[in-house]
């Protein structure tokens, strides 16, 4: 397949398709009446992170909308956490019925951020597997979908050569690992 294909594949499963997507299955399945709160609050939280990697790369000072290099992850890793935090505060914090979920995200995105002193773990992946094992106490299908398409993604991210071997397994490791916990948790 073509590169072209590897972008369709990324984009259709980029973190913030795949997270919005499982936190509205999450709002529909276990507090139906913070659907509307949800698509909002995840709506402004995507506008928010999408202006600032549009502002990254159009000011040159990342490669790719992706950032594909270590050193331009640190300020969207603060960012996401900052947006992240201030999403569960606008969903009521404790209080929401998918607090746990927006906790574990969270500290995903914390080790993620960690380790990339090291290594520049595939937050694509580590989204993807994430929601396909969260998504398996909501709605069953929905998780082997997400996770029968984690060789897909794998390899439209090497294509792409955003990302290395150890860096696309990582982030599924990281991310079914994270998903693991949440339902350990629930």
């Amino acid at each position: 397949m073509t590169k072209t294909a590897a972008r369709v594949v990324s984009i259709v499963l980029h973190p913030f398709v795949v997270l919005a997507a499982l936190a509205v299955l999450a709002a529909w399945r276990v507090d139906p009446e913070s659907l509307a709160r949800t698509a909002l609050g995840i709506g402004v939280a995507i506008a928010i992170v999408s202006v600032f990697i549009w502002q990254r790369r159009r000011g040159g000072h990342w490669q790719t909308v992706d950032a594909s290099r270590r050193q331009e992850r640190p300020l969207l890793y603060a960012l996401a956490l900052l947006v992240a935090g201030a999403y569960w505060l606008w969903m009521g914090g404790r209080a929401s019925a998918t607090s746990s979920g927006v906790l574990v995200a969270v500290a995903m995105l914390c080790v993620a951020g960690i380790a990339n002193r090291w290594i520049k773990l595939s937050l694509h992946m580590a989204s993807l597997a994430f929601a396909g094992v969260a998504a398996w106490a909501l709605l069953p299908a929905a998780s082997i979908v997400a996770l029968a398409t984690l060789p897909l993604l794998g390899w439209a991210r090497l294509r792409m050569a955003r990302h290395t071997w150890p860096e696309v397994l990582g982030g599924a490791a990281l991310g079914l690992l994270s998903g693991i916990a949440l339902l350990a948790a629930a």
